[in-house]
């Protein structure tokens, strides 16, 4: 039952885990879903109500990660990289290489688009291209050479173009279609910016434009119409560069909206400067300056939004420190308690222990003063026993020797009485013969007591052939049958026992002899595998059995109490006139 009670627990307890991890990976997943899609307010707004105190190590480095990535599209850079670099230790604790080389190139990126003078991304760049390269995976191998790429932009545009190739080479061993109008977009910025190869540069932006606007992409198409007008204004074609400039601005773009916003517009009305259309030219203008200061003021505002998150933030760790004090003052408490509560029912259960010892000590003791008395009792009837068998062995000797020597001798003057005396009258003959049959019966009685008497199991024959010698001899006596029928009783018994046995079928037989006028009685022995049962049965008168127990001396009485010494159990049942049986079960030791 503990096991099963057990078991269910540790089911309960992981499904609850499982569970909560569950809803932990759910609620980054649509926050990760959200910064794809650059929905980046969304995005902010989730994290921020976020509690990463229960999260995972590794749910936790994807919250970095994310929160990163969140805020370089809000152009909070500096930000982004602290988180970047939180993500990365992260998930260098987690050994998650694959991931650590990911946050790396989304730092190099950031690093190399943006004035952080006194931040070198060279060894970001280097860890990355080590893993792609040690991988020998495509997908990595083609980003970390537009990385590479990237990074020599504007100072070696020749080495530039031959890692874009090698990317483009790389990619088209994947499927990614998107990666592959990305380095498409690249070369026709460097064209553009960087060499005079400007029709290339159009031409290249067409390649990309067309995946963009096949996935549907509306920041990069607008990136796309940006490029192509710079192209067409650096040719002189303002009317064109006007016409991409508006295309651009027409699309609801997600990412950097407001500096996007505030550098297309300057473009326009610089455009529509060129172009001698002054009134366009300074509407949009103004936009520019309007979206500028927005800019400048959504800065601001960022800057005391992250001030007052850090705030919230530290208030919250307080707090959390805080429960995470009480929470150890709790456990500490619960322990205590525990430890008492374990230690008191341990003083309990040895209490407890304490006092079955004593009582199994006090049970020994009696048990031992029982077995003392019964031991004294047993050597009590043994002493009663032996006494008996000596006085049994001089009666015997004295009705032999004397009475039955006097008998004889009486015998024998009579039959010369008898002989000397010819002429007896009638009469006097009859009495003469009657005195002589009751002289001999007396005689032969006398003979078969002390016979009787003086049986007993003798050492070299065992307890069964005794006892038939002494049925047998008194059968011939009392005139009465008495036969013995054994069941398993090959082997000896132990002496003492054979001998008590042999005393309590002798005492049986002889009350049968005394009392019962009977005319049969048949004794059983069964030697059992762990006890010996004895039945005697006769057909005589029997008795009231309720009237044992006032019995003394050598009776049923103490019959009933020497098998009780050996531990064994006697029945006794009797019917008028219908006879008695005597059944007795005696444990083998």
């Amino acid at each position: 039952m503990k096991n099963n009670s057990l078991h269910i627990i540790v089911l309960f307890v992981s499904f609850i885990l499982a569970d909560f991890c569950f809803s932990q990976e759910n609620e980054l997943q649509i926050i990760d879903s959200l910064v794809e899609a650059k929905e980046i307010n969304l995005a902010f707004n989730l994290l921020k109500t976020v509690d990463t105190t229960q999260f995972s190590p590794g749910h936790k480095a994807w919250y970095y990660k994310l929160f990163g990535r969140s805020q370089v599209l809000n152009s909070q850079d500096d930000l982004g990289f602290q988180n970047y670099l939180k993500a990365k230790n992260a998930y260098l604790r987690l050994d998650s290489l694959e991931q650590v080389a990911k946050v790396n190139l989304h730092i190099v990126q950031l690093l190399s688009a943006t004035e952080f003078a006194e931040l070198d991304y060279d060894p970001f760049l280097i860890e990355y291209v080590a893993y792609a390269e040690s991988q020998n995976s495509p997908d990595l191998l083609s980003k970390a050479y537009m990385a590479i790429g990237t990074c020599f932009i504007n100072t070696e545009p020749n080495k530039t173009i031959e890692y874009f190739k090698k990317a483009l080479v790389e990619n088209q061993k994947t499927t990614d279609s998107l990666m592959n109008a990305k380095v498409h977009h690249n070369i026709g910025v460097l064209f553009a910016e960087h060499t005079k190869h400007l029709d290339s540069a159009l031409y290249h932006y067409d390649v990309a434009l067309k995946e963009y606007q096949k996935q549907n992409l509306t920041d990069y198409i607008s990136y796309i119409y940006n490029n192509r007008a710079t192209v067409y204004k650096k040719q002189g074609d303002y009317p064109r560069a006007i016409q991409n400039y508006l295309k651009a601005d027409s699309l609801p773009i997600k990412e950097y909206r407001k500096s996007n916003k505030e550098f297309l517009y300057g473009l326009l009305g610089e455009a529509y400067e060129k172009n001698e259309d002054y009134q366009n030219a300074s509407k949009y203008l103004k936009l520019h300056l309007v979206y500028k200061d927005s800019v400048n003021e959504e800065t601001l505002n960022s800057a005391m939004l992250d001030i007052q998150t850090k705030y919230e933030v530290e208030k919250k760790e307080n707090e959390n420190l805080k429960l995470k004090q009480n929470k150890s003052w709790l456990i500490a408490g619960l322990s205590v308690l525990a430890l008492l509560l374990l230690l008191s029912y341990l003083a309990y259960k040895n209490q407890l222990s304490k006092k079955k010892i004593a009582e199994a000590g006090k049970k020994i003791e009696q048990q031992k003063v029982e077995k003392l008395l019964r031991d004294q009792e047993l050597n009590g009837i043994d002493a009663m026993i032996e006494g008996q068998e000596k006085e049994r062995q001089r009666i015997a000797n004295d009705l032999h020797d004397n009475l039955g020597s006097l008998l004889a001798t009486l015998k024998l003057h009579f039959q010369n009485f008898k002989i000397r005396k010819e002429r007896l009258e009638e009469q006097e003959k009859i009495m003469f013969e009657k005195t002589d049959t009751l002289i001999e019966e007396a005689y032969q009685k006398v003979r078969s007591m002390a016979h009787a008497k003086n049986a007993g199991v003798k050492s070299n024959e065992g307890l069964l052939p005794a006892i038939k010698n002494f049925a047998s001899k008194a059968s011939v006596v009392n005139q009465l049958i008495i036969d013995v029928e054994d069941h398993g009783m090959d082997q000896r018994l132990e002496n003492s026992l054979e001998m008590t046995l042999f005393r309590i079928i002798q005492e049986l037989i002889t009350n049968v002899i005394k009392h019962a006028e009977a005319t049969e009685c048949t004794i059983h022995l069964t030697h059992h595998e762990d006890n010996i049962n004895i039945m005697v049965e006769d057909n005589g008168i029997g008795f009231d059995t309720s009237k044992i127990k006032t019995e003394q001396g050598m009776g049923l009485h103490s019959i009933q109490k020497r098998i009780e010494i050996l531990g064994g159990q006697v029945t006794i049942d009797s019917i008028f006139h219908k006879g008695t049986v005597f059944i007795i079960d005696i444990p083998l030791p």
